[in-house]
This record gives structure tokens, sequence and C-alpha cells, in this order.
């Protein structure tokens, strides 16, 4: 009985809940909301469909349920960020040239060799110049297998060749027939092309430094050789050497007549250096002179007994001293202490033909212009000028008045020592470089442009006329 009581009891709770239900339905509506609130419009969901592919250019920007496996990070349209029109290649300046007299070229034209920055590259030229320094012709030079990236170009006694003193870490020398524009190594394996020039001897002899050890074939370690080129002959010099069998003896330099040499030796230890002379075929050398520092550039003048070197005290970019001297040593005089960095061959102090004179390098002012390559930010190039110095009066004259976007260089002799030609180059910025010729009368009343498209840095050379007949009879 109880039981049907409950069962009854449990039924009657059920149809009371069912009536609540349907009661709080009326109250809110057939929509489910409560009377006067809006109701949005039912939407249609957005199926998304996703599958997994690699990404392309077009791929769209997707958020995958956490669920779903990571994809690879998708590729959009790269943003090009604003840059600034391209630097404008600079234009080589305009040079006026002194103009070519007229009528017709005189018989006695001297020769002034230059390197051209043509658009073919690099070229040997030569302008013909009489004897006031006016130019009358240029013509190219004929040559093969040659770097034209020259720090030197010394003529033969006779004219009738050229040694060219290559550049950089693999320098060699190559000798240049003028006749014939042949150019051919200083001499053939075992001693080869690689190394320095010091000198001719009035024979057409070279003094030659080969930068590779000859194991076997030389008793010295980068010794020095006196090369006859054109016999394919040559014979060691006799100059001192370290304990290990190096050669000690640097900057050799002949004197007039070819019979002795000096030369200069350097204790790193006390930094102390030392000058000495000797018979290029025998004889101990004799010290003459001894300075602090290191030597550079040590040159016996081309007539007479007198030796010119620049003396560096601290740094190689330091500038130097220029001295000069007898050759036993005594009456030596400072001409400058501003000749820059004396270890550049295109700074290097040149005597005139007639012996009086020494033209060299100054620096008159800092170049605008520092180095992003050299410690400290120290200078690029100096602004430097071209001075002569007389030997026998004392008296110092500026050939050149080039402000500091102008550097000069390799300043170099007429036949008749009444002009000097150096490279003139202009400082565009700190990466363009153009070249110029430039002539000089030694009086200081002259100085004009011979050419405006040298390559900056290379070396010139200065040749008397040669009569036909000694070409001719050349061997």
């Amino acid at each position: 009985m109880n039981k049907i009581r409950n069962l009854i009891s449990v039924l009657l709770g059920l149809v009371a809940l069912a009536g609540l239900v349907v009661g709080l339905a009326w109250l809110l509506g057939p929509q489910g909301v409560l009377p006067g609130q809006q109701v949005s419009p039912v939407r249609t969901p957005t199926l998304i469909g996703y599958e997994p592919t690699a990404p392309s250019e077009d791929w769209p920007t997707l958020t995958p349920p956490p669920t779903w496996p990571p994809l690879p990070t998708p590729r959009g349209t790269p943003v090009l960020k604003p840059t600034s029109p391209p630097m404008p290649t600079p234009t080589r300046p305009p040079v006026l040239l002194t103009p070519i007299p007229g009528g017709t070229p005189p018989a006695d034209l001297s020769w002034l060799y230059y390197v051209a920055d043509t658009e073919t590259g690099p070229e040997l030229r030569v302008i013909g110049m009489d004897n006031q320094g006016r130019r009358w012709s240029e013509s190219a030079v004929a040559s093969s297998g040659l770097a034209w990236n020259l720090w030197g170009l010394y003529p033969s006694p006779d004219g009738a060749y050229l040694a060219a003193q290559t550049a950089g870490d693999g320098r060699a020398v190559y000798v240049i027939d003028l006749s014939s524009g042949r150019v051919s190594c200083v001499l053939d394996e075992p001693v080869g092309c690689r190394g320095d020039f010091h000198g001719w001897t009035l024979d057409n002899q070279l003094l030659f430094q080969p930068l590779d050890p000859q194991p076997g074939t030389l008793r010295a370690k980068f010794g020095v050789v006196l090369v006859d080129f054109r016999r394919a002959q040559y014979k060691e010099l006799d100059l001192p050497v370290d304990s290990k069998g190096y050669s000690v003896a640097n900057n050799l330099t002949l004197n007039a007549d070819s019979s002795k040499i000096a030369y200069s030796t350097t204790d790193w230890a006390t930094r102390q250096s030392a000058i000495w002379t000797r018979g290029v075929n025998e004889g101990e050398g004799q010290l003459v002179h001894t300075v602090p520092g290191w030597i550079v550039a040590l040159s016996w003048s081309p007539v007479g007994e007198q030796l010119f070197f620049l003396n560096v005290k601290g740094a190689a970019s330091d500038p130097a001293e220029l001295w000069i001297m007898n050759s036993d040593g005594s009456d030596a005089r400072l001409l400058s202490q501003k000749v820059p960095k004396a270890t550049e061959w295109r700074y290097r102090p040149t005597w005139s033909p007639d012996g009086r004179c020494i033209v060299f390098v100054q620096v008159d002012a800092p170049s605008l212009f520092s180095s992003l390559d050299e410690p400290g930010g120290k200078l690029a190039e100096p602004g430097t000028n071209i001075y002569v110095a007389d030997t026998v009066t004392g008296k110092v004259t500026r050939l050149s008045s080039f402000n500091d976007k102008r550097n000069t260089s390799f300043p170099t002799w007429s036949p008749d020592s009444r002009f000097v030609a150096f490279v003139s180059t202009i400082i565009a910025d700190k990466h363009t470089r153009y070249g110029e010729i430039w002539v000089a009368g030694v009086d200081g009343s002259q100085l004009y442009a011979v050419s405006g498209m040298a390559k900056p840095y290379n070396a010139l050379a200065w040749l008397p006329s040669i009569p036909a007949k000694e070409m001719e009879a050349k061997p």
C-alpha cells in the first residue's frame, strides 16, 4: 500500500514540473527571449576549410584551432623600405692642357712616359716634350703581359730600356724594350721576375734583389744580384748576412761610374741604422754614418760624391726627415722634416740629372678624407706639394701650390734638369681618385698640366732624345 502512495507522489511531482516549464515558456515568448529585448537574426555557421598544404605567396593568414597541428609560418609579400637614390658616379673633372705648338715638332724631343687610365684599362703612353717643357705629341707604347700598377719606371743609361717595378706583395721587375715594345722578365729561372730594382750600371746591367729565396743558387737569402739580362747572366754581390743566412743589406744604390755601392743596415734591437760604402765587385764595407731609427731611399748622386736618405724615427706612416751628406759621412744636413710615408715609393725624392738639386714631396696640409682601414683613424693621404732643394745654396723652392684635395707623387726630372713632372691626384671622395700629369719649372715660374687621364699613383719616366743611329746600334 505504501509503495503505491510513493509512486503516485513521484508522478504528481513530474506533472508539476512540466507545468512550471510550460509557464516559463509562455512568459519568455516563442523566441526564448525576454519581452522587449532585440533579437539578432539567426546566422548560418561558417565552415573553415584548412588543408595542411605547403604555404604559397598568397597564403591566407588563418589561426588554426588549438587542437590542429601547427603549420609553417605563412610567407607574405615583403615590405620594401624606402631607400635613398643611388649616388651618381663622379665624372673625371676636365683639365685645361697646354696647347700643342703649331709647326713642325723639333727633332730633339724628349719623352715623358706615364700610365694612362683608359676605358679599356691601363696603358703605357709617351708624351713628346720640347726643351721649353711643352708637349707636342702623345702615343701609346706597345706592350704586353705587364700589370700597370707601377712603383717605378727607370730608364737605362743608353735610354733603350725601361725597368718597370710593379707594386704589391707580388712585386716584380720587368724590362721594356722601347724600340720594339717587348716586355720581358729581368731573368729567367731560377731567379725569375719577382723582386726589387736597385739601379742600372753604366753598361745596362741591373741591381736586382729576388724576393724568392734561391736554395743552392745564391749564397744569401734575399741577396742582391747583378743581372746582364741581355745575356741571361747574373752574379751575386758579397754583402753581409745574419746568422741564419739572410741578407741584411738594404737600399742599395750605385755611384756615378758604377764602381761603388752604398747600402744601409738596421739593428732592430737598438733601433739604430748605419750607412756603408764599398766597391761593387770586392772589398769590405766601410761604415760612414749612423742614425737613430731606420733608413729608407738611400741614393747616390748621379755625378758627385753625395748621398741623400730618408730617416724614419717613428711609425712608418709618420713624416720622415730628408738628409744629404758626403759619401764619406761628412757634412750631413737636414733638408726637410715633412716627407710623407717614406716607405711608399711614390714619395721618394730624386736627384736632378746634373746632381745639383733634389726634388721631394712634402706634407703641407692634412687630407679631408681619413682612412677607414688605418688604426686610430690616421689620415689616408696627406695634402702634399712638390719642392726642390738646391744642394749648393741650400735654397728650397716650392713648385706646386695644391690644396688638401690633391695629392702629389712621383716627382721626375726632365733630362736637362730644368723641369719636374709629377702625378697630381684629385681626391674626389674616400673611394674615388683621378690622376693628372703636371710639369713645373724648377725656378717656380711655370706650372701646367700635360695629361688629364693618368692612372693615380703610377710612376713616371722622362727620357732624353735618342738618335736613330744609336737605336740601330743597340745590341
